[in-house]
């Protein structure tokens, strides 16, 4: 059964528009066509959740292409392990800079200063 670039948008939770995107990225193929419309299998609905999915956490329409490439292998596993591991060093390190500017605004938000260069001299040592 094939399904029609509404049914599949409907399916996937996503505008026409970003499944256009999707193909023009080499993310997505249509099964082919009929009548001049695209039409999409299965495994179009089972790549557009491996999209939504990489996409929520974060991962780069070129990470996602990377991973949608060529067969599922132990390759394929290493690779998704070696994305998953930056991801998570980036993670790491938005979470210390947040941390750190939320100590800084508390700071601020707190000192007695009575101008903002003053407090931006006094806080920018904890940064």
């Amino acid at each position: 059964m094939f399904l029609t670039i509404g049914e599949l948008a409907e399916r996937g939770g996503v505008r026409t528009s970003t499944l256009r995107y999707y193909e023009d990225e080499g993310l997505l193929h249509p099964a082919g066509r009929e009548s001049g419309q695209r039409r999409y299998d299965e495994s179009a609905v089972e790549a557009l959740t491996v999209i939504r999915f990489c996409r929520e956490l974060g991962f780069s329409l070129d990470e996602i292409r990377t991973l949608l490439s060529g067969p599922r292998t132990t390759r394929k596993r290493k690779q998704w392990t070696s994305l998953v591991d930056g991801k998570l060093a980036e993670l790491d390190e938005s979470i210390a800079r947040a941390k750190a500017m939320k100590k800084i605004l508390r700071a601020s938000r707190d000192c007695d200063c009575v101008d903002l260069e003053q407090c931006a001299a006094l806080c920018a040592p904890m940064a």
